[in-house]
C-alpha cells in the first residue's frame, strides 16, 4: 500500500516540477547568460534522461571552503596595509530525502574567515576582523539517473545570524576603539547546488558543490565601528551586505 502510496505522489509531484520548470525557463532568459545555462542543462537532462524510482536517503558535509575576502571594514589610516586572509572554517551537513525524481532537504552551514590589517612599515597591527556565518536552508532537490545520478536544487533560507568580532590596533586612530562584535540585523538569501552519485549495493557515494548568497545588514549604531567610520578612520558596510561562501561536499546515501 504504501509503494502504490509513494508511487502517486511521485507522479503528481512530477507533474508540477514540470510546469514550475517552465516558469523558471522563462525567468532564467532574463537574467544572465550563466543562470540561463545553471536552469537549462538539468531540463534537458531531465527531459532526455527520464525519472527515477528509487526511495534515496542521502547525507553530505563540507570538506573546502572558497577562499576569498568578505571583510565588512576596510582600514583608511594606512596608505599601503598589509592583508592576511587566512583559510576559511566550514562545518555542517545536509540531508535528503528523495522520493524518486524530487525530494526534499535541509542543510546547516558554519563558516569562519579571518582578515588581519597590518601596517606596511611597522607591521603593527590596525585590525583583526572575524566574521562568523550561521545559515540554515531548506533545500528542494532533483535528481536523474540509476547507477550514476545528477542532482541539482535550490535552497531558501530558513534561518541564522552573522556575527563579526572586530580587534582594533592600539595605534594611530584606533587607540581610543574599543573591541566589539557587530550582529546581524537582518538576513536572507538563497542556494543552489548540484552532486553527482554513484550507486551500487543499496549504497551510494556523493560529489557535490554548493554554492549560498546571503543577504545581511548590521547593528552598528553607538558601536566602536560606527564612530571610527563616522570619523573617516575606517569605512564600515553595514548595510546591503552580500556574502557568498561556495563548498565542495562529499557524501554517502542508501537506496530502497
Amino acid at each position: 500500500g504504501i509503494v502504490y502510496f509513494l508511487n502517486g505522489m511521485i507522479r503528481i509531484l512530477w507533474g508540477r516540477f514540470q510546469s514550475w520548470s517552465m516558469n523558471v525557463f522563462k525567468k532564467a532568459m532574463r537574467n544572465s547568460f550563466a543562470n540561463f545555462i545553471l536552469f537549462l542543462v538539468p531540463i534537458l537532462l531531465t527531459v532526455s534522461c527520464g525519472r527515477t524510482d528509487m526511495i534515496r536517503i542521502r547525507i553530505m558535509a563540507p570538506v573546502t571552503e572558497k577562499k576569498q575576502d568578505l571583510s565588512l571594514l576596510s582600514d583608511n589610516l594606512s596608505t599601503s596595509p598589509k592583508f592576511t586572509l587566512s583559510d576559511p572554517k566550514t562545518s555542517g551537513a545536509s540531508i535528503y530525502l528523495m522520493l524518486g525524481s524530487i525530494g526534499f532537504g535541509s542543510t546547516s552551514l558554519n563558516t569562519t574567515l579571518e582578515k588581519e590589517t597590518r601596517s606596511k612599515s611597522n607591521d603593527a597591527q590596525l585590525l583583526k576582523e572575524t566574521t562568523s556565518i550561521n545559515a540554515r536552508f531548506n533545500d528542494l532537490a532533483f535528481v536523474i539517473g540509476e547507477d550514476y545520478t545528477f542532482m541539482w536544487g535550490f535552497g531558501a533560507f530558513g534561518s541564522g545570524s552573522v556575527q563579526t568580532k572586530l580587534d582594533y590596533g592600539s595605534t594611530g586612530g584606533y587607540s581610543s576603539a574599543t573591541d566589539e562584535t557587530l550582529e546581524s540585523d537582518y538576513l536572507g538569501g538563497h542556494s543552489t547546488f548540484i552532486v553527482l552519485g554513484h550507486h551500487g549495493s543499496g549504497f551510494e557515494t556523493l560529489l557535490g558543490y554548493r554554492t549560498n548568497e546571503i543577504k545581511a545588514e548590521m547593528k552598528s549604531t553607538g558601536t566602536s565601528a560606527r564612530t571610527l567610520h563616522n570619523n573617516g578612520t575606517i569605512e564600515l558596510k553595514d548595510k546591503g551586505i552580500h556574502l557568498k561562501t561556495s563548498q565542495v561536499t562529499l557524501g554517502f546515501g542508501f537506496t530502497f
